[in-house]
């Protein structure tokens, strides 16, 4: 994992990074990676899918060449509580306008069918607060393998600073996502995060 600051920022900070791991290989475990095009548009989205036959167990990001002015505002795993996930989009904005030539690369990680493998999913409550967080919830018998998020109508303005499966070292059994304002925005918005989950 990897982070710059959006703003000049004087005080110390880090970053920590999360690994959900399994005592034995998935079988047919891979990972895809898609990049979408590289230009200076403001907004860049991308697509990995799964090869045929396998399913999204894990998920992940880069932005390539915008260095600290471009946030991720979409970062969502499809499928649902009935249907196996198999692909993650990647959306990702400009905070600041810039000039750059710059890119997304979204990365599925997959493997042949998992027991109960779903997605689920919370959102919170909309509204122009500076400050949101929301946890998704495996269903009773199903541990995390991956998760996702998403933010609803802040358009660039928004920046996840918290992303994390709760749990560990036991079994994860959910996700969390927090998000702050890049800059002062007085509409309403939102955050979604999601879990896949497969049975224990």
């Amino acid at each position: 994992m990897g982070a710059y600051e959006t703003e000049a920022f004087a005080g110390s900070w880090s970053v920590t990074a999360y690994a959900i791991c399994a005592n034995n290989p998935l079988p047919g475990l891979v990972r895809v990676s898609t990049t979408s095009v590289s230009n200076s548009a403001d907004f860049h989205s991308i697509t990995a899918t799964c090869p045929p036959g396998k399913v999204l167990t894990g998920t992940g990001y880069e932005l390539n060449g915008v260095t600290g002015e471009g946030v991720v505002d979409d970062f969502r795993p499809n499928g649902g509580v009935a249907a196996a996930p198999t692909s993650v989009n990647v959306g990702a904005y400009e905070s600041d306008a810039t000039a750059l030539n710059w890119s997304a690369t979204a990365y599925a990680i997959c493997a042949n069918p998992l027991p109960g493998l779903v997605r689920t999913s919370a959102v919170g409550a909309s509204n122009s607060l500076d400050f949101r967080s929301v946890v998704a919830t495996c269903p009773v018998g199903k541990v995390l393998t991956g998760a996702g998020y998403e933010l609803n109508g802040v358009t660039g303005e928004g920046i996840v600073d918290d992303f994390r499966p709760n749990g560990g070292p036991a079994t994860a059994p959910t996700s969390a996502s927090g998000a702050y304002e890049e800059d002062a925005f007085a509409g309403n918005w939102s955050d979604t995060t999601y879990a896949i989950c497969a049975t224990a």
